[in-house]
């Protein structure tokens, strides 16, 4: 079954069938605007491309309530409040896509006794679907091989190191995913690294990490930022150990992603992990 749910840090509404809240319509689910500049020069036959970006996305979504009117109906001008922050999700055949904005018109509602219809906008200023599952890959240090059913005979290992320097992620949808790198020091390491090999993106750490520190870079858009963590957990803002060559608009492109990690002293101390949504799509 179909569900949508708007979810703030304190309230939320499901939309669904077998609910007293429904939606009837919601307007471009699946589209998106793309700005284009276009040059031209004297006697030029057509134009040529400059530049093309894709606009932020407003929806409109429609819909009715059934039931308590007046409770249902507060509850719903509640959870969608300007100025708040929030996530669209829609649910279906087991999958989970959401958009995260905030309201760019409150629900405007009918006045009738029986059931009440509502529209209101949301304005999404990141204008991709993404999924709420993430996929969290290790490109560097200690794997996990315990699993059950567990079976003694033969040889086993509780764990193993991965020694690889470079590591495929992949990433299934149709449009790139930004990411989130985590660097971490189990022994002290020189100006740890990371490089998307396809793009030649890199990023940088210009510090000597010790044992227990660690870096998060995180290239998501709305939540760009490069935190320090102490070994006694204390963070800092870590802007100024990323070098100026780093790429805070690394992203996976659609496809296969070759990550090279390296470190310009005991590589082997180091442990790198990506973590990403499983997947962002453009419409759905």
């Amino acid at each position: 079954m179909l569900t949508f749910e708007y979810i703030t840090a304190k309230r939320s509404i499901t939309f669904s069938e077998d609910s007293d809240f429904w939606i009837t319509s919601i307007d471009s689910l699946s589209s998106n605007n793309i700005n284009i500049s276009e040059t031209q020069g004297v006697g030029q036959i057509g134009s040529t491309r400059s530049a093309q970006s894709v606009q932020p996305k407003d929806i409109t979504i429609s819909g009715t309530l059934f039931g308590d009117l007046k409770s249902n109906r507060r509850e719903l001008i509640a959870c969608i409040s300007p100025l708040v922050p929030a996530r669209f999700v829609i649910h279906e055949d087991g999958e989970s896509w959401y958009l995260e904005g905030t309201p760019k018109r409150t629900p405007v509602m009918s006045e009738t006794q029986v059931q009440q219809d509502f529209q209101f906008i949301f304005h999404c200023p990141y204008p991709y679907w993404r999924t709420v599952d993430e996929q969290n890959t290790l490109l560097a240090g200690i794997k996990a091989m315990f699993s059950f059913p567990f079976y003694t005979g033969g040889s086993w290992y509780i764990s193993q190191y991965e020694t690889s320097a470079f590591k495929r992620v992949l990433n299934d949808g149709d449009v790139p995913i930004d990411l989130t790198v985590t660097f971490q020091a189990r022994a002290q390491v020189e100006k740890p690294e990371v490089l998307l090999v396809e793009t030649g993106e890199i990023l940088r750490i210009t510090k000597t990490l010790q044992a227990g520190e660690s870096f998060i870079v995180s290239t998501v858009y709305g939540n760009k930022h490069v935190t320090y963590c102490h070994a006694d957990g204390v963070e800092e803002n870590g802007f100024r150990y990323l070098s100026p060559d780093s790429n805070m608009n690394m992203q996976l492109q659609p496809g296969v992603n070759t990550f090279r990690y390296d470190a310009v002293d005991n590589r082997e101390g180091l442990q790198v992990t990506v973590l990403a949504s499983k997947g962002v799509r453009a419409g759905v």
